[in-house]
């Protein structure tokens, strides 16, 4: 039976803390660089307790789940979101951070010799950040899958007010956990430089015979996203962008041009037009005015007086057509209510008359 790769093991056995000592030239010559090594778990462990954002994030996807389980059950977005979950309990129960800090307090210097770990130590803490890293990756691609459902329910547009809450939630932690998956990328091949370096002590080696650490994390991780946003940063890239927007632009100031050019020889055909356009305007409107002039000179005052008394006339005639037909439409409702009660009153009395009867 073929055993389980040391990185995919929830508990994975701890080696015994045994140290090597090493005098401080020798470990000139041979390359081994402690406080560099030293830094590095500083920085390691720096990196792994400013992780505030991330844990408040991942609180608030927890109350999420829990008031998303009864009306989301069946939802895809849910049932990812419930996984990415799942992986950042993981996240939670592994604690690298502890063993970083046991490795840092193996190094010591006493009576003038540096007491480092074994390299047994050094392979222990290498698989668990290889597992962790592999564990961010499952992260990452948990976030992104619910992403794309949560961002499809917001197109549908149902409930996209609660599909929005755990979509900013879930994009925080998807940025997150790019970041940390960088970090432990440097992490790593910082410290499998110093593998060669350091002695195994004792006779059994902690690594199987059928299993070894990858030389390159980011490459066994197949974290090629982080090469693409190079490939776009770099500088071959940038002058290609640049070629290609100069010929786009160079296309588009050509087509400019040539497009302004049809429109000044438009604009001088329309101009043209527009000037006869406006001089036979010009010669209707004097032609208007002038028989409009001859008409008024050829009536005499008294005439445009009997035009106006006859405006009035009608104007007054009109508003007491229209204030008869007012009161009559007025009249004439209250006669038909009047006449509804009567008739009500008359069949009241003839029903009390033939109960009577």
């Amino acid at each position: 039976m073929k055993m389980m790769a040391l990185w995919n093991q929830a508990t994975l056995d701890r080696p015994p803390y045994i140290m090597w000592q090493v005098k401080p030239p020798e470990a000139k010559r041979t390359g081994v660089d402690v406080s560099r090594f030293k830094k590095t778990l500083s920085t390691v462990i720096h990196d792994l307790e400013s992780m505030d954002d991330l844990h408040r994030n991942i609180a608030v996807l927890n109350r999420l789940i829990y008031r998303m389980k009864t009306k989301f059950r069946n939802d895809k977005g849910f049932m990812s979101m419930v996984k990415l979950g799942k992986a950042l309990d993981n996240y939670y129960r592994m604690r690298l951070k502890n063993d970083y800090v046991t490795l840092k307090s193996l190094i010591q210097m006493r009576d003038g010799m540096f007491n480092l770990p074994s390299r047994q130590n050094l392979e222990y803490v290498l698989a668990r950040t290889q597992g962790f890293g592999k564990l961010m990756t499952r992260i990452e691609s948990m976030s992104r899958i619910s992403s794309h459902h949560f961002m499809s329910r917001m197109r549908l547009g149902q409930l996209w007010h609660v599909a929005l809450v755990a979509l900013a939630t879930i994009c925080r932690i998807w940025f997150h956990t790019r970041d940390i998956l960088l970090k432990c990328c440097f992490w790593y091949d910082e410290l499998y430089r110093y593998t060669p370096q350091f002695q195994y002590v004792g006779a059994k080696p902690w690594l199987p015979n059928d299993q070894s650490l990858p030389h390159n994390l980011k490459s066994w991780l197949c974290v090629d996203w982080e090469d693409k946003d190079l490939a776009h940063n770099s500088s071959t890239g940038k002058q290609l962008i640049r070629e290609i927007m100069s010929e786009e632009y160079d296309n588009i100031t050509n087509e400019k041009i040539d497009t302004l050019m049809l429109d000044e020889d438009d604009s001088e055909v329309d101009d043209s037009e527009a000037d006869d356009s406006r001089l036979t305007q010009n010669i209707k409107v004097t032609l208007n005015n002038n028989i409009k002039d001859k008409s008024l000179s050829n009536n005499d005052m008294e005439d445009i007086g009997e035009v106006i008394d006859r405006e009035t006339f009608v104007s007054s005639s009109r508003s007491n057509l229209l204030s008869n037909d007012e009161s009559t439409s007025i009249k004439r409702k209250y006669m038909n209510t009047d006449q509804g009660k009567r008739s009500k009153k008359s069949k009241i009395r003839r029903k009390q008359k033939c109960y009577r009867k």
